[in-house]
């Protein structure tokens, strides 16, 4: 009876290490997303100071899902935001439209430094217009037109568990123009009448994911790239930084600030020539570095 006693504690004591075991085993992946909803409105009715009705709203998913196991990493991120508004009796306006998909896959051959590969996707959901004076729209984008394919081959350094730095001195570039019009035009560097810009060169890749305090998470992306093909314009390098400021409040409510700004010498804007006189003379068309920076207070939901 002593024996089988023994033996029952000992059957009893494995299975529960076996099951202690499995119940800490850590998963591979490391996955965070959060899906967000800001809206604001204002209405006015014998309002002795002024003011126009306005109305905007912005929707926001992101998902990041990596995984990590033995020599093999893997980095996937998802962005979708679109935002529109309204003032008075003007038509209704985007503010804020972006497709975004990028997948790292890496094999260590060093501590925190990989073989790697990436893919990145981005584009819009719907059309574009500039705006004139009148609320007279010319149309300017659409979803592909642009549209960005990037590939390339390189190195992934993650040097600390906040930082990920990718080097790809091998990358492959797309601009897709797929609209006819926007072809037509030359529009976002494809040469008139085609409808795809092929570019091969380097391409830097640096994100910053920090939690800052408490509730207050910091996301920042700068994306380099230089065409090995432009011969002295090579120096003239593409540059993409997004900056993206989470403050979450409670469960659902929440703030942000994110901001985006971008130089790609294949973008050029018109400008008035003018003589010594101030007088215009023709017109020209250079590159300009473009800002967006947008401020929201919303309900948002993490996962």
């Amino acid at each position: 009876m002593k024996r089988i006693s023994t033996l029952i504690a000992g059957l009893v004591l494995a299975i529960s290490g076996t099951t202690a075991q499995e119940t800490t085993t850590v998963s591979s992946w490391t996955k965070a997303g959060y899906a967000g909803l800001k809206f604001t409105q204002s209405s006015f009715t014998n309002w002795a100071q002024g003011g126009e009705n306005a109305l905007a709203l912005d929707a926001q998913f992101t998902y990041q899902a990596d995984y990590k196991n033995d020599k093999h990493l893997w980095q996937n991120r998802l962005e979708l935001n679109y935002g529109f508004n309204q003032t008075g009796n003007a038509p209704l306006k985007k503010t804020t439209d972006k497709i975004y998909l990028n997948s790292n896959y890496g094999f260590e051959v060093k501590k925190s430094l990989y073989l790697s590969a990436f893919f990145t996707y981005q584009t819009q959901f719907s059309n574009g217009y500039q705006y004139g004076d009148d609320n007279d729209r010319t149309f300017v984008s659409r979803f592909m037109a642009p549209g960005y394919l990037s590939a390339g081959i390189g190195i992934t350094w993650t040097p600390a568990p906040i930082v990920t730095a990718v080097f790809t001195p091998v990358t492959w570039k797309g601009t897709f123009v797929t609209d006819d019009a926007l072809a037509q035009q030359g529009a976002f560097g494809v040469e008139a009448g085609k409808n795809v810009l092929n570019e091969m060169g380097a391409n830097l890749k640096v994100e910053l994911n920090y939690d800052i305090m408490k509730n207050v998470n910091l996301y920042s992306r700068l994306n380099l790239f230089s065409d090995y093909m432009r011969g002295k314009e090579a120096r003239n390098i593409d540059v993409s930084w997004d900056v993206q400021i989470n403050m979450t409040i409670n469960k659902w409510l929440s703030a942000s600030v994110s901001t985006n700004l971008i130089y790609d010498n294949d973008i050029k804007f018109a400008y008035d020539k003018k003589d010594a006189a101030g007088n215009i003379i023709g017109q020209g068309k250079c590159a300009k570095v473009q800002f967006k920076e947008v401020l929201a207070l919303g309900l948002q939901y993490n996962f």
